[in-house]
């Protein structure tokens, strides 16, 4: 029988130069996380002692009190929102408030979960009378999503909590791609005083892609646990396998100890290499940026595009690269006359391809 591959299924591989994006696979796990999952792949284990020892040890590792392993930051939201609205035993209180700046997509997990959205604030600077005239008798809590790439006006994360502490109203926050820094692990719980915070594990942390996390207070993540499989709820399509527990275990504690220092320096060479590169190509004004599309401090570039001297749109440069052999990703979007690349995803070897196509494309 044939190896089972990309080039077997008839599927273009991609070189992922734009960032842990789901539709393009999320991150690339390490040596030592397919490891580990080809090892928890190997045994029948009860999966709730599983999820209780894994639980204990990245609570340990991220100074949180508990910790949950979840299919996805998705499923995470969903899990968090049914443990509150179980532990309030009150079916009217439901509603969970949101400020606009922080309305992204996946809002509608708390829907999906059974809560209502309460949507609060308009344009510039959020008061704080806003939020707190936002609480009556239906409030069941609050949903946050950092990120600097997110529009200013709302509360900070430490008034927002404070608030919601006079309140005895629990806070969510939604912090899926807010990795690094590694301190951000515990600096909404511990330091900041969130109930609880929700990760993508497929994404900073590099663990498997259908893999999230809920840290911070045990009350709700014990109810959270009672929700998802192999307990046969409502919630039971929430199912994580055991060789997802012991990769994304493994990634965390690899996450944490790792070199973050380094790891940085050696991205940011590649972008200052970049914009070396490409300095002489007419029409492109190349930069590095110090944060990236999520707003964390991981180093990419920008190329700025004078259609009238390249002679193509960013959009069409894009497309050109993603229909090249292999395909490659770069983040662009809507008709911004800009596209970023970013070298966190891409090997040694990729890097040189992809800039040696950007500069194939921009002579032809």
């Amino acid at each position: 029988m044939d190896k089972l591959t990309l080039s077997s299924l008839g599927i273009p591989r991609v070189l992922n130069a734009a960032t842990t994006y789901t539709r393009i696979g999320g991150s690339r796990m390490a040596p030592e996380v397919l490891a580990a999952m080809v090892q928890g792949a190997s045994d029948f284990v009860e999966i709730e002692q599983l999820h209780k020892v894994a639980g204990e040890r990245i609570a340990k590792l991220t100074h949180n009190e508990a910790a949950y392993v979840t299919p996805g930051c998705a499923g995470a939201i969903v899990l968090s929102v049914l443990a509150i609205l179980d532990l309030n035993k009150s079916a009217s209180k439901n509603e969970f408030i949101v400020d606009r700046t922080h309305m992204v997509d996946y809002v509608q997990s708390i829907e999906f979960a059974g809560g209502v959205i309460k949507e609060i604030g308009r344009e510039g600077e959020r008061s704080e009378a806003e939020l707190i005239n936002a609480f009556n008798e239906k409030t069941a809590g609050i949903f946050f999503v950092p990120g600097l790439n997110r529009p200013p006006g709302a509360l900070s994360i430490k008034r927002t909590v404070e608030i919601a502490k006079q309140h005895n109203i629990p806070v969510i926050v939604d912090a899926a791609a807010q990795i690094p820094p590694v301190s951000n692990l515990w600096h909404f719980t511990r330091d900041a005083g969130a109930d609880v915070v929700l990760f993508s594990g497929g994404k900073g942390l590099r663990g498997p892609q259908t893999t999230g996390l809920i840290l911070g207070k045990a009350e709700i993540i014990n109810a959270a646990a009672k929700f998802a499989a192999p307990n046969t709820t409502k919630a039971r399509s929430l199912k994580v396998g055991k060789e997802e527990i012991f990769a994304i275990l493994k990634a965390v504690e690899m996450y944490v100890n790792a070199d973050h220092e380094a790891q940085a320096k050696a991205w940011n060479a590649i972008c200052d290499q970049w914009v070396s590169d490409f300095a002489g190509i007419k029409g492109f004004k190349s930069s590095k940026m110090e944060l990236n599309e999520a707003g964390q401090p991981l180093p990419r570039i920008k190329i700025e595009i004078d259609q009238k001297i390249f002679g193509t749109s960013a959009r069409e440069l894009a497309l050109k690269l993603w229909e090249s052999d292999p395909r490659i990703a770069v983040d662009h979007r809507g008709d911004d006359q800009e596209i970023f690349l970013t070298p966190e995803l891409l090997s040694s070897a990729e890097i040189a391809v992809v800039t040696a196509r950007v500069i194939e494309l921009a002579s032809s």
